[in-house]
């Protein structure tokens, strides 16, 4: 089992000369287990892993979405193996959204916001809305959804591939008196939590000079390690960047997280883990 970083930013994408290190493109984690192809979100990064595996086609992809909000599927229009008829997608999305993932996607690509519409892409699709617990397995793997604290929800995905895992749980909002118990136990044991470390705390709480972000559906390092701990998560990731937030910041803040859990690593674009290998240290500031 490995899993790749091709988008790391929230909100918007964030390119410039202080983002060179960290990248600038919103979500997408690419995972493999064994031959099989596992995407979750389409941010922008998600064009250049397209741009890559073009050349192993036929692809079959299983393409999962946290939730539907422009930065986790704003790639989708230009991700290249969508246009191929040899390709293969099963596509699947949160049913608590108003409409299913199948018209929430279509509605980006329709006129006046967008120039060609989902018909133009020749692959063959398949969407599927998921409901909190169900799973969806393959060959030696399953995949595992819970609903998150987020504005109009999100998911939170555990992926188990033999006896690896990871949880991927991003947009999300800690509680202010407890840990999220059902987070608790999608991470309990997990090889990598990757989680959302958006803000520090003074900008969460709105403490000196900062605009409060109580409710905005983020978390910080510091309320993602006390999760990482209490579910004896062996890894963490922060993930999810503020769009001003520039890689010496993020430095600062791996820095800081690894004073409180010291197997913690910033996530970048092209951070690529191999979880049957032996390397402990995978900062690209070390």
């Amino acid at each position: 089992m490995r899993f790749k970083f091709w988008g790391v930013r929230g909100s918007l994408p964030a390119a410039g000369q202080d983002t060179l290190k960290i990248g600038g493109n919103t979500t997408c984690l690419e995972v493999r287990c064994g031959d099989d192809l596992l995407i979750f979100d389409s941010g922008t990064g998600i064009r250049y892993l397209g741009n890559v595996i073009l050349k192993a086609m036929p692809l079959r992809i299983r393409l999962f979405y946290t939730h539907v909000h422009w930065d986790h599927i704003q790639g989708f229009p230009f991700f290249s193996p969508l246009y191929f008829p040899e390709n293969e997608f099963e596509i699947y999305g949160g049913s608590s959204l108003p409409v299913g993932i199948e018209e929430a996607l279509k509605g980006q690509m329709l006129a006046p916001w967008f120039p060609v519409d989902m018909d133009v892409m020749g692959s063959k699709k398949k969407f599927f809305d998921l409901n909190p617990g169900d799973v969806v397995e393959g060959k030696g793997y399953k995949v595992t959804p819970i609903s998150q604290h987020h504005p109009n929800n999100s998911y939170a995905y555990r992926v188990d591939c033999g006896e690896k895992s990871i949880v991927f749980a991003t947009d999300t909002e800690h509680y202010k008196d407890r840990i999220d118990q059902n987070l608790l136990a999608l991470s309990e044991g997990a090889d990598y939590l990757i989680y959302d470390s958006q803000y520090t705390e003074d900008e969460y709480y709105g403490r000196d000079g900062e605009i409060s972000r109580i409710g905005w559906g983020h978390s910080t390092l510091e309320e993602g390690i006390k999760l990482a701990k209490a579910a004896r998560v062996k890894n963490y990731i922060l993930f999810h960047y503020d769009p001003n937030h520039s890689d010496d910041f993020i430095k600062n803040r791996e820095v800081e997280a690894r004073k409180l859990f010291t197997n913690s690593v910033a996530a970048y674009e092209g951070l690529e883990i191999d979880l049957d290998d032996l390397e402990d240290d995978y900062s690209i500031f070390r």
